[in-house]
């Protein structure tokens, strides 16, 4: 029999679903980035962080790079870069270093920044790509193209719990747009003009050996010998969703029912 106690039931039941729903269709991620590199190592401009659907392509081995890509291999700056992808509907920030040397949000060895990003279907935003440029060099930059991106969260939307993606200086590509002499490069005090090149991309020669003796404005000379860890990027979910205040709307919508039913 359908009674007003029935009644009261379903609904309640009805707004708990729709809660349920709602705090699982949405989710925030925090994005770490750390620069392993020792006190004469490399430095790192923004990290241009990407979670998107699985189609989105920077650039592609032996392509000639984009001038969104070029933009950053170059200057260091991932607005481009992550305007592409949010026009393709992808959710992006970049993480900018609380420091920098000379007032530069770059990532000086052995620092560490973070990004917070909300993504209201983590069904459509599964993946993750990064980019960021290696300073002082011409056109290095490090990044994952679109064949080895990260499945952040799987198909119906959980988090994967994806470990720590570390980064070697082997693994850095060069855009192919300017000889990596130093010469004219962002962050390198070697002074001149850069040489511009129609090359394509390609992993950067020698581990970045090239950039040994370079000296940067933060007083340091690069000092590399081996593969070396340039990066670690490590992901993790935000504790309380970003959809929670929905459920919890849910919830006490529920509550108020229980009330008017005492009353009654």
């Amino acid at each position: 029999m359908f009674t007003k106690r029935t009644a009261r039931l379903s609904a309640a039941s009805t707004v708990l679903s729709i809660g349920m729903v709602a705090a699982a269709s949405a989710a925030s991620v925090q994005i770490s980035i750390t620069n392993n590199q020792a006190a004469d190592g490399v430095y790192l401009t923004p990290l241009a962080s990407i979670l998107h659907n699985g189609s989105f392509d920077s650039f592609d081995r032996g392509v000639a790079a984009s001038a969104s890509v070029e933009l950053l291999a170059e200057e260091g700056d991932p607005s481009l870069v992550l305007g592409d992808a949010a026009a393709a509907g992808a959710v992006t920030g970049a993480i900018l270093a609380p420091g920098g040397f000379g007032g530069a949000p770059v990532l000086d060895p052995g620092e560490t920044a973070s990004i917070q990003l909300d993504v209201a279907d983590p069904t459509s935003n599964r993946f993750f790509s990064f980019l960021s440029m290696v300073i002082p060099s011409n056109d290095v930059f490090i990044g994952n193209d679109n064949s080895m991106a990260y499945e952040v969260f799987n198909a119906i939307g959980e988090f994967t719990g994806i470990g720590p993606i570390l980064v070697y200086s082997d693994e850095a590509w060069d855009a192919g747009t300017e000889v990596n002499n130093g010469s004219g490069a962002p962050f390198n005090t070697a002074g001149g003009s850069p040489i511009e090149t129609d090359g394509v991309v390609v992993g950067a020669a020698d581990n970045l050996f090239f950039l040994n003796g370079q000296n940067t404005p933060a007083g340091t000379t690069i000092d590399l010998s081996g593969r070396t860890l340039l990066a670690t990027i490590e992901i993790s979910q935000v504790p309380v969703p970003a959809s929670l205040p929905l459920l919890l709307v849910g919830l006490g919508g529920i509550g108020l029912m229980r009330r008017r039913r005492a009353r009654g």
